[in-house]
């Protein structure tokens, strides 16, 4: 085409070779314009946004994952102290753990290849479902009634456990460290058990009374807990030995999941045994 030739466009195709670059915006088409220089200008601000959002997320992550070991330990002290302080702290502790979850979620995206968050993947699910079950569990100890939602979330924790059991064996498979697999085990069995229990449960919620749905909270609490303690210790606790780190919140949390299990069973028995005399 020659260069004087008349297009839709104000446009001299040979001029480009001659034009210096910050007159050259002004000689192409405005289509063309639009490809060549604002999709890459709008990429790259699409870029620098991620990042802030990946930034001011992470930061939430870890304010929301501080306040959880701040009002863990203080719920799980008032949890027959105080019941008034109790229901307080224990609702800070359980929004501080949906923005832990949902933020861990925003992780794994970013970095899906990596070990950790695949692990922080499937603890976020896990404590997610669990803290759903431990708040639904004391509307229902007041005889609420068991909602689809309920058994939206066990489906969901169910999913987590193939999930989870299945990383376990493919880290085996790659030869990955062996705490990883092990935890990927370990918590994906706990996935799968409360998944089995929650069936059982929502389908029959009559069989249970009030100090039934009592030691469900306290334990699936303490096990939410216990989870998201464990993606701290692995994340942030590096001084530590490595078995510490993978397996220290289980060791020093279990005992008293167990207590308080021990504790809730033996104030049922009591108060069946006065029923049964009355």
């Amino acid at each position: 085409m020659p260069c004087n030739s008349p297009l839709k466009y104000p446009f001299r195709p040979c001029q480009l070779h001659f034009t210096p670059k910050k007159r050259l915006l002004s000689l192409i088409p405005a289509p063309y314009c639009h490809r060549l220089f604002l999709c890459p200008i709008v990429l790259q601000k699409g870029k620098v946004m991620f990042e802030l959002i990946g930034k001011i997320t992470l930061y939430i992550h870890v304010i929301a994952g501080a306040s959880t070991l701040i009002t863990g330990p203080f719920a799980i002290f008032y949890n027959f102290k105080d019941p008034r302080k109790h229901r307080i702290v224990g609702k800070t502790f359980f929004y501080a753990m949906l923005i832990v979850a949902f933020t861990s979620v925003g992780g794994f995206i970013k970095y899906p290849d990596r070990p950790f968050f695949q692990f922080l993947l499937g603890i976020a699910i896990l404590v997610l479902a669990g803290v759903f079950r431990g708040v639904r569990a004391i509307f229902l100890m007041k005889d609420g009634r068991v909602l689809p939602f309920d058994f939206g979330y066990t489906a969901m924790l169910g999913l987590n456990a193939v999930y989870m059991l299945g990383m376990s064996a493919w880290h085996i498979q790659a030869g990955t460290m062996i705490a990883l697999p092990i935890l990927f085990a370990v918590f994906g069995f706990m996935s799968l058990g409360d998944t089995v229990r929650n069936w059982k449960v929502f389908r029959e919620p009559g069989t249970l009374l009030r100090l039934d749905w009592m030691h469900l909270h306290s334990t699936t609490m303490m096990g939410a807990f216990t989870a998201s303690t464990t993606a701290f210790t692995v994340n942030a606790a590096h001084f530590l030995p490595w078995y510490l780190q993978w397996f220290g919140p289980t060791l020093l949390l279990l005992p008293l999941q167990i207590y308080f299990g021990r504790k809730l069973k033996n104030m049922r028995r009591k108060a069946m045994t006065v029923g049964a005399i009355a």
